[in-house]
């Protein structure tokens, strides 16, 4: 099919000429130039899918579309599911939000499938670099796998994402100096970036690809871009007496409102906003008109969809003013009769000024900008923010189309700059490699690599009715109840409680495997927080830390209940609600049948995976990835699950629910499994036991005891006898012989732990840094992605859930 036919049939109307030299480019652009309201969203997903379906280029089959934090990603999701459905793809391709919390349908079980993902640059940049924002940290090697490989990385409006610019060059210059398996590449799309920001030490010099910009062809008189192009709006400057009093802000506003409207007014912080709106409200009076909306980061998704529905379709209320900040700068297709923005930095300037008139149907449009003073200038650099505002006196009442403001920046020959403040090297990669805790627990902050130095970088909060205890499981938090606060307001806001004794705030602790009690000094960004419902801190204008109202909770839907978060020593695949138990024999076989299915080696439509030499080593490393479930602590944990299991069988599953208590506390089964095969197989690529280890993400970059792990009580030493143990295992553990399906059988043997001490002939330490060296990380990762993505989907079938 060809492109203009696709598009038309996937959104009702032609395609603009940039569009379609965007999907048929032999190589794609790394920088797409386009304008506000260009239709950039469709280039990219209509793009992407034309070339993955009818072009015959090799083309990456994720999609990962990133949206700067403060945006309505959900607009991007639903215009994404429109077009897949109108091309009867939704059954072939996958379509995922990636906002934290529990998924019901998790994407990274499907890595042979196409799919495209949505998500906000914490999410996804954080899960690029091993450090997932909201995830399990057991979880977090595979985001890293599958995000850095098969790839195509498009950034929209990336001059908002601040320090995630520097970042995403960097990743795409280390993903081709460290290669990846299948190709990864990145575009950023915007009206406003330089190319001179995406020259970092890695990227620079190693893409040789020239901009796609817009020209004459894409918006000259008759054509469907020009109206958009050169939509009427005027400029000028609004006296709000005083910019800190939102008072004055929202009279002012009120005051150029035109009945049966659109207003759009956008403020640059949160807390401005509510105020405005709050204001407004006292403004209406009893009166229903003109209709309110309030929208920001701080809400749930699941009431922030009712305000997405809201906004995008008002109905029959075309009389409103909408009060918002950054979230509507980018990715969302609205159009105001009337703008209202305080002053900030050109780029945003741009971006808000096309939220006006934007179709060309709502004009003449006028824009109002507010002048703000030095105390004022957060989240933004006041230097920003002055040389902005020397722009926009000089254009004075000028026109402010988008095709003016084009002409405006050439013939001011406006330049923006952009400094690297922090810029990811090949050294902190491979450092976040690892996922290991250090020693004192504490793990690589990543958000100076995410979003700079931005004050308001982001903790994830839920809430329940119940205060979570040890006789009380508490399951995870799904996305549609979790609130984006500002870690130094969460801080604030801890810190009253404990002050105040009005509640306690909670987070999970993976080694102790409960809801802990969380003090203020510990809160990071990307943590997820657990608040009681009495304690309050949400309302209707979203998070609302004056507020000591009782929360009402995210009911949770019975049919899709979520399991309680791991911990050190949990397995939960291991105790799923099953017809009959199953053998060590039984699971390994399935495992395999899933693996060899997944790297296309049946019959199967879907294309192989790009797994190069490594299959024989995938294939051997599932065949024995479940060995050390032979071992007598995983045996105990199997027994106490469902007490009538015969005893001369070795199991796997137990076929009973609850929670796995095994015979040692923290036991590994999968280090039990690897370090029986270093022994037996010393022969082996030692690919093989890495791959064997990592796939619960508990064991990677090396062996050590968890933080306080004892030497088990049922082990006794003799006399000058070394015993080293690690995760519920020690040397000479027995392991009995076991039948591994497929004429494969392990004989009997017992552990050797000196693979943890580091110098030594075996140290697995020093051999696994050797193997992360020769595939690099971003390969090594995708293979743990893959092997896992096999055994989970066993899991899940075994269980008869779909996958």
């Amino acid at each position: 099919m060809k492109f203009q036919a696709f598009f038309k049939q996937a959104t009702g109307r032609s395609p603009y000429p940039y569009q379609e030299r965007f999907a048929t480019s032999t190589v794609h652009p790394h920088l797409l130039r386009a304008p506000t309201g260009a239709g950039k969203t469709a280039t990219a997903v209509l793009g992407w899918l034309w070339r993955l379906h009818h072009s015959g280029v090799p083309t990456p089959r994720r999609l990962v579309y990133c949206l700067p934090m403060r945006v309505l990603v959900e607009q991007s999701f639903g215009e994404s599911q429109r077009w897949l459905m109108s091309l009867k793809l939704s059954e072939q391709v996958g379509l995922h939000l990636l906002m934290g919390g529990a998924e019901l349908k998790p994407w990274h079980l499907h890595p042979e499938r196409p799919t495209i993902l949505i998500g906000t640059q914490d999410m996804l940049l954080s899960r690029a670099l091993n450090r997932g924002y909201a995830a399990s940290r057991f979880h977090w090697p595979i985001d890293f796998g599958l995000l850095n490989n098969d790839c195509l990385w498009v950034f929209d409006e990336p001059q908002l994402m601040a320090g995630g610019v520097s970042t995403s060059a960097q990743l795409a210059g280390l993903r081709h100096s460290l290669q990846t398996s299948g190709t990864c590449s990145s575009v950023w799309m915007s009206a406003t970036l330089e190319p001179s920001w995406l020259d970092t030490v890695d990227f620079r010099g190693k893409f040789d690809v020239p901009p796609l910009e817009l020209t004459e062809e894409d918006y000259s008189p008759g054509l469907p871009l020009h109206k958009r192009m050169t939509a009427q709006k005027a400029l000028a400057e609004l006296d709000a007496s005083s910019a800190k009093d939102m008072k004055a802000v929202a009279k002012a506003v009120n005051g150029k409102h035109e009945i049966g409207t659109t207003t759009l007014v956008i403020l640059n912080t949160v807390d401005r906003a509510k105020a405005t709106y709050e204001e407004l409200l006292k403004l209406r009076k009893k009166s229903a008109t003109p209709e309110l909306l309030l929208i920001h980061s701080r809400f749930r998704p699941i009431d922030r969809q009712a305000l997405n529905e809201s906004l995008m379709n008002p109905g029959a209320s075309t009389d409103r003013i909408i009060v918002a900040t950054q979230v509507v700068e980018a990715g969302v297709d609205l159009s105001a009769r009337t703008l209202v923005t305080e002053l900030c930095p050109w780029s945003s300037v741009v971006q808000r000024i096309g939220r006006c008139n934007r179709t060309g149907d709502d004009g003449p449009g006028q824009v109002y900008w507010i002048d703000l003073d030095e105390k004022l200038a957060l989240p933004y650099d006041w230097q920003d923010l002055a040389a902005a505002r020397e722009w926009l006196r000089k254009l004075g009442g000028a026109d402010v189309s988008p095709k003016s403001l084009d002409d405006f920046k050439t013939r001011e020959q406006i330049q923006l700059p952009f400094q690297h403040k922090h810029v990811l090297r090949r050294r902190d990669l491979l450092d976040l490699f690892d996922t290991a805790p250090d020693l004192s627990g504490s793990d690589i902050d990543i958000s100076r690599f995410v979003r700079s130095d931005d004050p308001d970088t982001d903790v994830m909060v839920f809430w329940r009715k119940d205060s979570p205890s040890k006789e009380l499981e508490t399951p995870g938090p799904r996305r549609e109840e979790l609130c984006r606060v500002p870690v130094q307001k969460a801080n604030d806001f801890v810190d009253a409680l404990a002050g105040k004794k009005r509640g306690l705030a909670y987070t999970w602790d993976h080694l102790d495997e409960e809801w802990k009690r969380l003090e203020p000094k510990q809160i990071r960004p990307g943590m997820t927080i657990l608040l009681p419902c009495e304690v309050g801190g949400y309302s209707e204008l979203g998070w609302d830390e004056v507020s000591t109202t009782e929360v009402p909770e995210v009911p949770l839907n019975k049919a899709d209940s979520l399991s309680p978060e791991e911990g050190m020593s949990s397995d939960p695949n291991s105790i799923l609600p099953l017809p009959e138990p199953l053998t060590v024999t039984q699971h390994t076989q399935n495992v395999c049948d899933e693996l060899q299915w997944l790297l296309g080696e049946n019959e199967i439509s879907h294309q192989r995976l790009p797994v190069d030499s490594h299959a024989g080593a995938l294939k051997t490393a599932a065949r024995w990835h479940d060995l050390g479930k032979a071992h007598d602590a995983f045996q105990a944990g199997m027994r106490k699950s469902n007490p009538d299991l015969p005893k001369n069988h070795l199991w796997a599953k137990s076929g009973k629910s609850g929670k796995l208590v095994h015979g040692r506390p923290f036991f590994r089964h999968e280090l039990a499994s690897a370090l029986a095969i270093v022994k037996a197989h010393p022969e082996w690529p030692f690919e093989v036991a890495y791959l064997v280890a990592t796939h619960h993400g508990r064991v990677r970059l090396s062996i050590r005891s968890a933080p306080g792990e004892d030497l088990p009580k049922d082990v006794v030493s003799k006399k000058d006898e070394i015993t080293r143990f690690a995760l519920g295992n020690c040397d000479r553990d027995p392991i009995p012989a076991v039948d591994l399906g497929d004429g494969v059988n392990s004989p009997p043997t017992t552990l050797d732990l000196s693979p943890m001490v580091m110098g030594s002939e075996t140290s697995w330490t020093e051999r696994a840094l050797k193997l992360l060296q020769d595939l690099g990380p971003f390969r090594l990762a995708y293979l743990e992605a893959i092997l896992r993505a096999a055994d989970v989907r066993a899991s899940k079938k075994e269980a008869g859930k779909d996958v």
